[in-house]
């Protein structure tokens, strides 16, 4: 995965939200995002989302043993491994946004293929430790200038907390792509305001 570049000026202040960015995705790919009053992006995942990470890691089997240090640099290298994330740090609220390119002699996914990643996704989901009552929905969406993308919309209870998840999936030339929405839905305009900005995502290539 590449780390990425910020085109847009406003968007160097990672912790201040701004109105628009450009991030650089791969190595002529460039993801557009607007982002609404509250949101901000970051190159590093914000200190208050990797602890939050760590207390739901915390409840995982593996981490029994585990020191409070151990499992922070976990969550610290599972949120690293985003190019982005976008933060409401109102709700707690995120997207991460991941861009990964096929591996050598890998053919490009079909519709099947895209729909079965969101439906493994969903199954994950239900999957993760103290995840109960997932509701959840695959359809086809659109992401201008990409391929083929897959939306999954999932409600569910963590902890005992009701959450909301949007998942994009999709391919755009050379690189599959991932935008992952977690929401503690305390706040159902903070999900209404992402949705409306996952809505006008664009990814193009540099110099168009």
């Amino acid at each position: 995965m590449l780390r990425f570049l910020l085109l847009s000026a406003a968007a160097i202040l990672s912790a201040l939200p701004c109105s628009a960015a450009e991030i650089v995705v791969g190595e002529d790919l460039v993801l557009g995002i607007n982002l609404a009053g509250g949101w901000s992006l970051h190159l590093d995942p914000p200190e208050a989302l990797v602890e939050e990470m760590a207390r739901h890691i915390a409840h995982e089997p593996a981490a029994a043993k585990a020191t409070a240090a151990q499992i922070e640099s976990v969550a610290l290298k599972r949120l690293a491994a985003n190019e982005a994330i976008i933060y409401h740090a109102a709700s707690g609220a995120y997207l991460t946004i991941d861009f990964s390119p096929l591996e050598p002699g890998e053919a490009a996914p079909g519709s099947s293929v895209l729909r079965n990643s969101a439906r493994s996704a969903a199954q994950s989901l239900a999957g993760e430790e103290e995840v109960a009552d997932v509701a959840w929905d695959v359809t086809p969406c659109q992401v201008s200038g990409a391929g083929e993308a897959f939306q999954l919309a999932a409600d569910y209870r963590q902890h005992g907390r009701p959450m909301k998840f949007l998942g994009i999936i999709g391919y755009v030339e050379g690189y599959w792509f991932y935008l992952y929405y977690t929401d503690p839905g305390n706040d159902p305009a903070v999900f209404r305001e992402m949705r409306a900005m996952l809505e006008r995502v664009t990814v193009r290539r540099m110099g168009h």
